[in-house]
């Protein structure tokens, strides 16, 4: 008897076109998506750890980076008709390796340095700045509306040091200069995208970005991430029929028995639309 093969679960893939290359699982929230970039410029979205949020980093940077090239059948496609920006993507999980002021200003000039050269971003020879204030030199040399910034984890430098008040002030002071270039450079960005744990409102991080619109708690948007009821149903179907059929159950108490048993999974992972 011939085995079918299941389409493989998007278990701890957090790169989109890794995800879409290997053909497995994408819950299609692009219609979504289009909707969010063509209404909003500048958004921020805090969500629980474990809840996708770097997939979503990776596939904005994939649509705004090489257009429809990773959503061949995907609502986005047929709407989709931008130009191919430059986009930066920050991961400020990277920047929690530090005690003292020196060390945090140590790294963040070395991730900026990386970042640069990764992203193929380059200076004037004369100019001989530190990797952080390279970059903010470079963002204001941008042609307008040419930019796309993507920030994963933002709020990471300022969690780890939480029980440090001059510290959090410093590293809180420092982080405000670049979200400040944000604002004074902002003919230049096309999308301005960040995620985090939680909102730090009076950091003054926010107040630097007045235009930045939070749908944290969006009932528009409340499905961007984690799925829905249906969702679960339609797109895991073969492995609802396939673990009901080894319970002897059918999929809709199968469903119901794994909301009880994961009470989690029922208040965070199943979004209601």
């Amino acid at each position: 008897m011939e085995r079918k093969t299941f389409s493989q679960l998007p278990l701890g893939v957090s790169d989109f076109h890794k995800l879409r290359e290997l053909e497995k699982i994408y819950v299609d929230k692009t219609g979504l998506l289009y909707e969010l970039i063509t209404t909003f410029e500048k958004v921020f979205l805090a969500r629980p750890r474990r809840f996708g949020k770097s997939l979503l980093v990776s596939t904005f940077e994939s649509l705004f980076k090489y257009g429809t090239r990773d959503f061949k059948g995907l609502a986005i496609e047929k709407l989709w008709k931008d130009k191919t920006y430059k986009v930066i993507r920050l991961d400020f999980s990277n920047l929690k390796d530090f005690s003292s002021e020196e060390e945090f200003s140590v790294l963040l000039d070395e991730y900026f340095e990386i970042l640069m050269a990764q992203s193929e971003v380059t200076l004037p020879k004369d100019k001989n700045f530190g990797g952080f204030s390279s970059f903010i030199y470079w963002l204001g040399l941008q042609p307008s509306n040419s930019v796309v910034v993507l920030i994963d984890e933002y709020d990471a430098p300022l969690t780890v040091c939480m029980n440090n008040p001059e510290l959090f002030d410093f590293v809180r002071k420092k982080l405000s200069r670049l979200y400040a270039s944000f604002k004074n450079y902002e003919g230049v960005i096309r999308f301005l995208f960040l995620t985090g744990i939680t909102k730090f409102n009076k950091t003054s991080i926010f107040s630097e970005l007045i235009t930045l619109t939070d749908i944290s708690l969006s009932p528009r948007y409340g499905s961007l991430l984690g799925y829905t009821h249906e969702e679960v149903v339609e797109y895991f179907k073969d492995y609802l029929n396939r673990s009901a059929k080894a319970s002897d159950i059918n999929s809709e108490q199968l469903l119901d028995k794994l909301v009880f048993l994961c009470p989690r999974l029922s208040s965070m992972r199943f979004c209601t639309q």
